[in-house]
Order: C-alpha cells, then sequence, then structure tokens
C-alpha cells in the first residue's frame, strides 16, 4: 500500500529554519523537573500582555522541546488533557498549515523543535472549542504525506502511529507540501525579483524549500508541468491514508481541511505594496498560481468526498496575504502579523477552527 516516496517539498517548513540557530540556547532553560502527569489543553496565547512574560514563558517551553528532541523522549505528537466535554480522543494530523500559526511569544506550544507547533493553530483551537477529553497533536511544520507512513527528517514518528481505537476524532491537513507549494512562490514570486548575478545564491539557498521539484525551470514549468503531475500523485495517494486512518480509528469522524487562499483576484493583488513580487509576473502567470492553489484544494475536497470525510475549505476571498494586516488570513513575509513566511496567521487559524467546528456540528 505504500509506495513509492512522492517529491518532498519543505516550503511550509520555513518554520523550522526561524527557530534553527537560537534553539540550542534554550536548552539550559528547561527546569529540572518534568511533571509526570499530562498537561492541560493550553490556554489561547495572549495578543498583547507583557512581552517579557510572554517571552520567557515561551522560552520555557522551547527550552523543554529542545531537550526532549535531543533525548528523543520529546520527538512524538504532543498529547494534552481536556475538559472532556467531547471527542474523547481528538488527533490533529498533518503539515504546516494545521501546525503552525503566530511564531511570537505566548505562542510556541510542546513538541519537536522543527514542527513548530503553536497554541493558536487550529488543532488547539478545536480542542479548546470541543472540550475534548484528550487532545494528541501530532502535525508537524513540513509534512508530506510520506510524513504520515514514515519518520519525518528530523526523527519525529510517523503520524499515523497517534491514532489507536479509542481516537474518535481526527482533522488532516496535508499535500501542499507533496506538490510544490514552495516551489510555486520560489519559482513565481522569489526568483523573478531577483537579479540574474543573485540567481545562483538564491537557487541554493530555497534549493531545500522546493525539493523534488525545479523552480529554476520558471513559473509556469513548476505549474504546468511538475506540480500537475504531483498533483495526479497525491489524488492516488490519498485514498491510502483514509483508508489506513479507517483501519487504525474506525470509529473516528474524520475532517479533511484544505488550504486557506492565498493570492487574490489582479485588482486585489495590484494594490498591494506586500505583494508586490507578484506583478513581476505576467498576467498569465498570476492565473496559473491562483490556478494552482485551487487544484490543490479540489485535490483535497475530491479525495475526502470520496472516502466518506467531511470536508472543510476555507478559501472565502477577501483575507489573502494582499489584503490589510488586521483582516489578512495568510502572511506574505509575516512580519505584520508575527506569522511564518506565505502561512496563516492566528486569525486565519481561528476563522478555520470556527468552520470546523461548524462542519461537526452540522
Amino acid at each position: 500500500m505504500h509506495t513509492s516516496r512522492l517529491r518532498r517539498s519543505a516550503g511550509p517548513a520555513f518554520a523550522g529554519a526561524v527557530v534553527a540557530c537560537a534553539s540550542a540556547l534554550l536548552a539550559s532553560l528547561v527546569s529540572p523537573a518534568v511533571a509526570a502527569s499530562t498537561p492541560a489543553i493550553p490556554v489561547a496565547p495572549p495578543p498583547t500582555g507583557s512581552t517579557i512574560e510572554q517571552a520567557g514563558g515561551s522560552a520555557q517551553t522551547l527550552g523543554h522541546n529542545v531537550a526532549g528532541q535531543l533525548s528523543g523522549a520529546g520527538l512524538g505528537p504532543s498529547v494534552y488533557a481536556g475538559t472532556g466535554g467531547g471527542p474523547a480522543r481528538y488527533v490533529a494530523l498533518g503539515d504546516s498549515y494545521a501546525a503552525v500559526g503566530r511564531v511570537a511569544p505566548g505562542s510556541w506550544g510542546a513538541g519537536p523543535v522543527a514542527c513548530v507547533r503553536t497554541d493558536d493553530a487550529y488543532p488547539a483551537v478545536v480542542a479548546r472549542e470541543l472540550g475534548v477529553g484528550t487532545f494528541i497533536n501530532a502535525s508537524c511544520g513540513g509534512a508530506t504525506a510520506d510524513d504520515l507512513w514514515e519518520p519525518a527528517r528530523h526523527g519525529a514518528p510517523p503520524q499515523l502511529d497517534a491514532l489507536d481505537a479509542q481516537t474518535d476524532l481526527v482533522t488532516l491537513t496535508i499535500g501542499g507540501n507533496d506538490v510544490g507549494f514552495a516551489a510555486v512562490i520560489v519559482a513565481c514570486a522569489l526568483r523573478p525579483n531577483t537579479a540574474p548575478e543573485l540567481l545562483p545564491v538564491v537557487d541554493s539557498i530555497t534549493s531545500g524549500l522546493a525539493e523534488g521539484f525545479d523552480a529554476t525551470a520558471g513559473c509556469s514549468d513548476v505549474i504546468d508541468r511538475q506540480a500537475t503531475r504531483a498533483l495526479e500523485e497525491l489524488d492516488t495517494r490519498m485514498d491510502s491514508v483514509y483508508a489506513e486512518i479507517a483501519r487504525r480509528s474506525p470509529a473516528a469522524r474524520v475532517v479533511t481541511v484544505g488550504y486557506l487562499s492565498a493570492v487574490p483576484d489582479d485588482q486585489t493583488l495590484l494594490s498591494s505594496p506586500d505583494c508586490a513580487p507578484f506583478i513581476e509576473i505576467s498576467d498569465a502567470e498570476r492565473d496559473k498560481v491562483r490556478g494552482f492553489q485551487q487544484g490543490i484544494n479540489r485535490v483535497v475536497r475530491d479525495a475526502a468526498l470520496r472516502n466518506g470525510a467531511t470536508v472543510v475549505i476555507p478559501d472565502e476571498p477577501g483575507h489573502s496575504m494582499c489584503t490589510s494586516p488586521d483582516t489578512r488570513w495568510v502572511d506574505f513575509t509575516g512580519l505584520q502579523t508575527a506569522s511564518v513566511p506565505v502561512h496563516p496567521t492566528s486569525a486565519g487559524h481561528a476563522h478555520v477552527a470556527g468552520r470546523v467546528v461548524s462542519a461537526l456540528s452540522g
């Protein structure tokens, strides 16, 4: 059932690189004793308050994460105890569009450092809203469909290992890295805005982000040829994903969550300084980028529906990375919302969580 390994694009693994240099310094912040009991589901990160206090809490959490990763004891999913009023055992699977929200003081959650799980990401919000009995967060930045079955590059165990017969709710967000999300951003936004003499440097730096894809071939080639082939492979692969979830957790309700809309219509894009990198490509290429993001959600939706999963596609217009920061659900640079580049903001995750909760009550 587990066929040859799909391309691995670590695009939304930007998050892991953000902390790589600083993480080793945080190990000294770990307290000597670690509580043996299962911690409670973290409260929502404060949007305001003492920066020093929030930073101290985040540093303490990161210190535990670093120590756990170095020892191997903290590579698995993050496990929390809830109030018990909702589903008994909720498992979140997926990539950074499930794992990563606001990378800022007060938001960092438990788990492997490279996974960058934050407490404002939609799985944590859903767990709090539903009052689940146990919340198991196996999502991880940079994950591909292969990481559901196989250990991730940084040692995190297969995400599907978090499932068992008692699991009664599963959320899943996967596919963006498999089909070259990062390669599209590099080919269609970054390289067109880079001076020719600097392209070798940029290509060297971004090669790991677009692994398995050739972003140097140009925006149209990445989308028309490379990503189209990858989308076909992902569509076939997803049937095996759902079959394995059903085998391990036959009583679970599965909610598949697609991707927030990142690139809007040209009228919005061309009037936004924050989306200036996309102005360098042609009108036709911008249409291809929009078609690409729609293609990911189409594959996600179709595979979920034919396998009996509940589907949430949170691609409503008006909240792309070209809108004002206070209405933005995805941010291109992350600088104005403290999010990871080309990733959901806290507001975006809150919207997705609301859609998931509504779907479960429907």
